[in-house]
């Protein structure tokens, strides 16, 4: 009953939900926008919503004019299906083996341009999921996680040597109700029970991993609770776009916001 009650929050915090696949807004998947990159979206367990439309506005409005498709992950069940996709380990896991595979036909229909992902709650789990299931020798430009539902101790290593820039991941202390008891009750994407890297931070040290902890004076009082304080239009210009739109990572925060706190890991694992 507790599984089915937090899951039921998320389900009704979110807008709109449709079935598998990418969605077909016309107007970012043009052949323009293709090339000159490609960004995808990865949605929590809920699937297409406010959330990732929001993600998508926001890098719209820093000016991102790249393909940004929201990859429907999960499976298209009403209700308990929240369960099944934060549950599915192996479901899971083949659908960040479908995203690499999509990545790389684009890759070799559009050789040399820039590919990010960005993974909002479970979809950050996927994300990761995604760069382990890149051929060797194939590489995203980086992974970008938002909330991620993911544990915090989570072995990287797979995913980082898929990764040309690294992962930013953006963790929000506040988000304990479903990040943290909602984690250790339900379980994370891949299977772990406990805080998620979302909550708390990866809890180990990697070159390329660069933690930004979001803080409220980060955050903007409307849209919600702090579930998706990461995935709002506002904080994604200002804070996400230039991780997206940088070819060199760190990028320089400071054309955005001197108030962003970045950590920056250079201890190898």
């Amino acid at each position: 009953m507790q599984r089915i009650c937090l899951l039921v929050i998320l389900a009704a915090a979110s807008l709109t939900t449709v079935g598998c696949g990418v969605d077909q807004s016309s107007q970012y998947l043009s052949g323009i926008r293709k090339e000159n990159g490609l960004v995808i979206i990865l949605p929590g367990i809920e699937g297409e919503s406010g959330f990732n439309h929001n993600i998508r506005t926001g890098l719209a409005a820093a000016g991102c004019f790249r393909a940004m498709p929201i990859y429907n992950w999960g499976l298209p069940i009403p209700g308990l299906g929240l369960l099944v996709n934060q549950s599915n380990v192996i479901g899971n896991r083949i659908a960040g083996s479908n995203i690499a595979k999509m990545v790389e036909k684009y890759q070799d229909a559009y050789p040399g341009r820039p590919v990010f992902l960005v993974g909002h709650s479970g979809g950050g789990g996927v994300a990761v999921f995604a760069a382990e299931g890149m051929s060797k020798g194939r590489q995203l430009d980086g992974l970008i996680l938002l909330s991620a539902s993911i544990s915090a101790d989570y072995n990287l290593t797979k995913a980082m040597s898929r990764c040309k820039n690294g992962i930013v991941n953006f963790y929000n202390r506040d988000d304990a109700g479903l990040l943290g008891v909602g984690t250790a009750i339900v379980g994370n994407v891949d299977g772990g029970h406990g805080a998620s890297a979302g909550l708390t931070g990866f809890s180990k040290q990697y070159g390329k991993l660069h933690q930004v902890q979001v803080t409220k004076s980060m955050t903007f009082s409307s849209g919600g609770g702090t579930h998706d304080a990461a995935t709002r239009p506002g904080f994604v210009s200002r804070y996400v776009a230039p991780w997206v739109l940088s070819s060199v990572w760190p990028p320089n925060m400071s054309l955005t916001s001197l108030d962003v706190q970045i950590t920056q890991k250079n201890t190898k694992p």
